[in-house]
């Protein structure tokens, strides 16, 4: 990692998905059992999770990232145990139909390989399991899209790897899931090209 990445990078993403924090709250009460997160980042969302949640095992592969999120967890008492760790989304070291719900919030527009990330969430989530999700994804208007095309190469380098031209929507439903509930908008708080939005639950 270099300094950029590992210090200055994470500083301004956390100041940055703060737009979100309520929305994402909103959303992630919704997981229950066994939880995965998928990138725990600086353990932004730990505050969340609702009475239902047993245990929740959050993967970050930025362990500087995981740092922060360890204070989080020495800071505030949590009523059900919480395990952090450094580890890669496309090769999760957990059995098949182990986890009640994985979460995913701004994490799939920077995950190499996507399509192979989808794939071993729904592996490890229970028959029935919960996807619950936030993501900004590519446009659904042209123009935008459009743009956004022209953009990303310059903003993945920026972002770290953030790419805002992925169609998270066909990805999941191309794993198999099943929307039980999604809305598609565009948030009035964000630059355009970082506008687009989906957030929901889904289930395997």
């Amino acid at each position: 990692m270099s300094f950029y990445e590992d210090k200055i990078f994470p500083y301004f993403m956390e100041k940055a998905t703060k737009t979100f924090r309520r929305e994402i709250a909103e959303l992630i009460a919704q997981a229950e059992g066994r939880v995965l997160e998928i990138g725990a980042g600086t353990g932004a969302n730990l505050g969340f999770y609702s009475a239902a949640v047993m245990e929740v095992v959050g993967i970050e592969p930025v362990a500087a990232m995981l740092e922060k999120a360890q204070r989080v967890v020495q800071q505030t008492g949590h009523d059900f145990p919480v395990q952090l760790q450094v580890g890669d989304a496309r090769a999760l070291p957990f059995e098949d139909d182990s986890f009640d719900s994985v979460v995913a919030c701004l994490v799939f527009c920077t995950i190499p390989e996507p399509e192979q990330a989808v794939e071993e969430m729904r592996r490890v989530l229970k028959p029935g399991g919960k996807l619950v999700f936030y993501e900004h994804v590519a446009s659904n208007r042209p123009r935008v899209r459009a743009w956004q095309k022209r953009i990303n190469p310059l903003w993945r380098k920026l972002a770290c790897g953030c790419e805002i031209t992925r169609d998270t929507r066909c990805l999941f439903e191309n794993a198999g899931f099943h929307y039980q509930h999604i809305k598609d908008f565009d948030h009035p708080k964000v630059p355009p090209l970082m506008a687009p939005i989906i957030a929901g639950v889904a289930v395997k």
